[in-house]
C-alpha cells in the first residue's frame, strides 16, 4: 500500500509539467502514487508526460475540459486512490525530496497540513508570508476568505477528505479554487490543522512571472532542479529561509512603525483633540462608565 497520493492537476503547462513530475517521483522515505489529472490538455502536454507513464506509480487521467478549473476531475481521481494521505503539487512547482515524509508526520496529529508558507521570486529569493493553520486567528481569516494559500505544499488525510460535505467542486467566480476547498475542512467537527516550520516545496507563482517567456521559466526550473540535487542544498535552503523570515520580520516592523506614525498624525488632528475634549466632559465620562458596567 502506498504511503501517500500526490495529485498534480494540469491544463496547458507542457514545458513545466516534467519538472513537477520528477520532483514528485523523487520523494524519499515514502511510497507514493502520482495522479496527474488532465483538465482538457493539449497534445504537447500528452507528449511531455508520455515518457513517465512507464512508471507504475503514475496514473494519467486525460479528461475533457471540466467546469472552471476542472475541480470535479480531481475528486473523481481521488475516488480511485487508497493512500492514507493526499499531497498536492501544481504543474509548475517542485516538491523537495522530504516533502511527503514531512506531511505524513504532521498529519499524524491533524486533518490538514501545509509546509512553511513561502514563495520563490524571479530573483531567486524566498519570500515568507504569515499563515499558520494551527492558530485560530489564521483559521478565522481563511474561513472569512481573507487568507489564501498555495495548492503546492498542502496535504490532508484521506479520512478527513471523506468526511467533507462535497470534496473538490467548482468554486464561486469570486473565490479562489484552493481557498474554497480548504474552507470545507474548517467545517469538520474537531478540525485540526498544522503548518510546518520547514520549507519542503518550492512554489513559483505565475503572477510574478508574467513578464517571463516559457523558455525563461524552463531555465529557472532547470536551475532549481539542479540545486535541489546538490548535497549542499539543505544548508543553502536554510540560509534562504532564514533571510526570508528576517525580511518578513523587517516588513512587519516597518508596517508597525507606519501604523504608529499614522496614529500619531491622527492624534494631532483637530478632530481627535475635539473628541478627547468631549470624552473628558463629566456627563460623557459617566455615560461611558455605565456602558462598561453594562458589559
Amino acid at each position: 500500500m502506498n504511503d501517500a497520493t500526490i495529485l498534480i492537476p494540469t491544463h496547458r503547462h507542457a514545458a513545466f509539467l516534467p519538472f513537477a513530475v520528477r520532483s514528485a517521483l523523487a520523494q524519499e522515505g515514502a511510497a507514493i502514487e502520482l495522479l496527474v489529472v488532465g483538465d482538457g490538455v493539449d497534445d504537447d502536454t500528452r507528449h511531455g508526460l508520455e515518457p513517465f507513464l512507464a512508471d507504475p506509480r503514475i496514473r494519467f487521467f486525460d479528461r475533457p475540459k471540466g467546469e472552471r478549473h476542472g475541480e470535479r476531475l480531481r475528486h473523481e481521481a481521488l475516488r480511485e486512490s487508497t493512500a492514507p494521505i493526499v499531497c498536492y503539487l501544481s504543474d509548475d512547482d517542485l516538491l523537495l525530496p522530504g516533502h511527503v515524509a514531512q506531511m505524513a508526520e504532521l498529519l499524524g496529529r491533524a486533518d490538514l497540513a501545509t509546509d512553511l508558507p513561502a514563495n520563490v521570486w524571479p530573483d531567486g529569493s524566498i519570500h515568507y508570508f504569515a499563515f499558520d493553520l494551527g492558530r485560530p486567528e489564521f483559521v478565522q481569516l481563511l474561513a472569512e476568505g481573507r487568507a489564501s494559500g498555495s495548492l503546492t505544499g498542502t496535504a490532508h488525510t484521506r479520512e478527513a477528505y471523506d468526511r467533507l460535505p462535497f470534496g473538490w467542486r467548482p468554486a464561486p467566480p469570486d473565490t479562489p479554487t484552493d481557498v474554497h476547498m480548504l474552507q470545507q475542512f474548517l467545517t469538520l467537527r474537531g478540525f485540526g490543522g498544522v503548518t510546518s516550520d520547514r520549507l519542503t516545496s518550492l512554489t513559483f507563482p505565475s503572477a510574478l512571472r508574467a513578464h517571463m517567456t516559457d523558455g525563461e521559466r524552463v531555465a529557472e526550473l532547470e536551475g532549481w532542479e539542479r540545486r535541489v540535487r546538490d548535497p549542499q542544498f539543505p544548508e543553502e535552503l536554510e540560509a534562504l529561509t532564514f533571510a526570508a523570515a528576517r525580511s518578513a520580520a523587517e516588513r512587519l516592523k516597518l508596517t508597525s512603525l507606519r501604523l504608529e506614525a499614522e496614529l500619531e498624525r491622527v492624534r494631532r488632528t483637530r478632530w481627535w483633540r475635539a473628541r478627547r475634549a468631549v470624552a473628558e466632559l463629566s456627563p460623557v465620562r459617566k455615560l461611558n462608565a455605565r456602558r462598561r458596567e453594562a458589559h
